[in-house]
């Protein structure tokens, strides 16, 4: 009679253990503890909601740069500038402007035409392409006119007054891009230049 209370109590335990099991459980084909939780589910970025990288990001130069970013100091010979070009940013594509130092009496308008010192200064290896300081003769810009060759110079000079030295960056399309022959058609070009006189409109 013992043995046979044994035998319905075993039994009983192994029946309630079978009513606690999860029913009919389906098959995983991750090794054993390798099946996410909940939380790591929710952690997992959703496919699609990625941004693509820049084109600066690409090239892993982060944002393009600023007017504040491009470095400008007197030459050490006295006569023009030395521009040192950032390398952590990527090459703007819109023109910049940055007044290094400010001018005094009216501000150029349409029509007026600006006496212009320069320095051109190319994106790519940062030397300097072309320069009127320290030589006879400045460079004449009538704003509001199609400029011959170097286009941007009409948005680049607005508001400038006598004695502006202002930095600017011109892209690509807006510097030589219309003039084939020019070897720095299709480049990024870095300008100082300083407003030496206005002749107001007439």
């Amino acid at each position: 009679m013992r043995n046979a209370g044994k035998i319905i109590t075993v039994a009983a335990v192994a029946a309630a253990l079978a009513a606690c099991s999860p029913p009919n459980e389906q098959p995983s084909d991750l090794p054993p503890g390798a099946d996410p939780t909940p939380s790591e589910q929710a952690a997992q970025p959703t496919q699609g909601t990625q941004q693509p990288p820049t084109q600066g990001e690409q090239d892993g130069q982060g944002e393009p740069c600023t007017a504040e970013d491009i470095e400008v100091t007197q030459s050490a010979e006295g006569e023009g500038y030395e521009v040192t070009i950032p390398k952590d940013c990527a090459e703007p594509t819109e023109l910049l402007t940055r007044d290094l130092q400010p001018g005094s009496g009216p501000a150029a308008a349409e029509g007026d035409q600006l006496d212009l010192d320069y320095s051109i200064v190319a994106w790519s290896d940062g030397e300097v392409k072309e320069s009127s300081f320290g030589t006879l003769g400045t460079l004449s810009v009538q704003l509001g006119e199609q400029q011959a060759g170097f286009e941007g110079w009409n948005e680049a000079l607005q508001g400038a007054k006598q004695g502006t030295q202002r930095l600017i960056v011109v892209p690509e399309t807006m510097g030589f891009a219309q003039d084939s022959d020019n070897p720095l058609n299709g480049e990024t070009l870095v300008v100082v230049a300083e407003v030496v006189d206005i002749a107001p409109q007439q």
